[in-house]
């Protein structure tokens, strides 16, 4: 996590505020156009909503939510505050209820692509830099990883937006293709966001304690991400010999 970065005596200050500023720019970016998709695909299936509120915008301001960037800096991941959608304004309500959760995701997905060649790019020149220490040498740095924290992050949000409670976008998928006195709709609708917080709190607390094993929801995380970071070492083995 950012956070023990900024803490660690390993990193020298130079180093923690590129870090801050590529983890903050990169989480900036992948909210912001996740927000901005939902609110455009809503637009474009006849609901104003997101419009008339000014949420159709890339502006931070707009959408950040100070408890959400917070968790992004103490956990790895977090939230903004959701884009505003009358559902019953779609010219057709499950097609526009469907697109519309998936638009986030499928934003995520489009920046984890572009990030991951980013981090490709930037990793060639940044591990293959054997010139003085130069401004060049911190864009390269920097560059590299805004280019990885975007990737991560993107990721992240894929995963943790896709699970299927109340507010995420999962649920969301589920809302739509369930009859409204769906049990289960109930009652994510009156407890999902409670359970969603129980889940973040109670795998911190097991971490803080040191017992992984029961932070589940951290480590279905963690799973994504070493994932990809795998798959970068290997490309990078290879272009890099």
């Amino acid at each position: 996590m950012i956070y023990k970065i900024l803490f660690s005596s390993t990193y020298e200050f130079w180093q923690k505020v590129l870090l801050l500023i590529a983890f903050l720019s990169s989480a900036t970016l992948a909210i912001c156009l996740h927000e901005y998709a939902h609110g455009y695909a809503a637009y474009k299936l006849g609901d104003p909503t997101a419009k008339d509120n000014g949420r159709l915008t890339l502006n931070p301001l707009a959408h950040f939510e100070p408890v959400g960037l917070i968790m992004f800096l103490l956990v790895g991941f977090g939230f903004a505050r959701p884009v505003p959608i009358n559902p019953y304004n779609f010219r057709n309500y499950r097609k526009g209820m469907l697109i519309t959760a998936f638009a986030g995701v499928f934003a995520n997905l489009l920046q984890m692509l572009a990030g991951f060649a980013m981090m490709v790019g930037f990793g060639y020149l940044y591990y293959g830099y054997n010139a003085e220490i130069t401004t060049l040498y911190y864009v390269y740095y920097l560059m590299f990883y805004f280019s990885l924290y975007w990737t991560l992050l993107n990721a992240v949000l894929i995963a943790f937006n896709l699970l299927p409670i109340f507010p995420l976008d999962g649920f969301r998928v589920v809302e739509a293709l369930c009859k409204s006195e769906n049990g289960y709709i109930r009652f994510m609708r009156r407890y999902g966001s409670y359970i969603l917080i129980g889940i973040v709190v109670i795998g911190f607390f097991f971490e803080r304690i040191g017992i992984p094993q029961g932070n589940v929801f951290g480590m279905y995380l963690s799973a994504v991400q070493e994932g990809i970071l795998e798959l970068f070492e290997k490309i990078m083995v290879g272009v890099l010999g």
